[in-house]
Parts: structure tokens; sequence; C-alpha cells
């Protein structure tokens, strides 16, 4: 599928996923200082499943990659299955910059 530019539902994906990722940032800074609210964790995942699912319907595959290796990581803490350190912060901070990159480039 080629992206239309003046497509308004690529526009519309645009400002909702901006939107998330400026509330990512503020959430991910709130879960370094509760590393355990097993809710905002829940709330960051669904975040980042709203922006994969968006960049999927629109082909975006960059982006969408990037979302699911993420939410992957996500799944893995919300299971208790890996422990959140300062590197993990760091790297999901990392991937919402990607994110408003790769937004940007399209």
């Amino acid at each position: 599928m080629a992206i239309d530019l003046d497509d308004e539902i690529l526009q519309d994906f645009l400002i909702e996923a901006g939107e998330i990722v400026e509330q990512l940032n503020g959430q991910l800074v709130d879960l370094e200082q509760s590393p355990e609210d097993f809710d905002l964790l829940n709330t960051i995942f669904r975040g980042v499943h709203t922006i994969n699912g968006g960049g999927s319907s629109l082909s975006l595959k960059n982006l969408v990659e990037l979302c699911h290796q993420s939410e992957d990581v996500c799944d893995l803490l919300r299971n208790r299955e890996l422990l959140l350190v300062y590197v993990m912060m760091y790297s999901f901070l990392r991937v919402l910059d990607d994110v408003s990159k790769i937004m940007n480039e399209v």
C-alpha cells in the first residue's frame, strides 16, 4: 500500500500517535519512580500497542517492528519475567525518539 501524505487517516494517525508518544514519555518517567506500578506498565503497553496497530494498518513496517519489540519487552515486564532496570528506561525513551523520527519521516 502506497502512503498518501494527504490521506486523512494517515494524518489522524500521526496526530494521535504524536500525542501518545508525549504521554508515554511522561509515563516512562513516572514508571522509573514506581517500577512496581503494573497499572502504569499496562497503560504504557496499551499506548505502544495502539501506535503499533495504527502503523500496521498503514504499512509502516519500521514503526511496527520497533513497537512490536517494545511490546515484547513490556510483556516480559508485565509477566515479571524481567525486572525493570535503568538501562531499559533509557532504551524505551530512545525507542520513543525513534518512533517520533519515523513519524516525522512519513
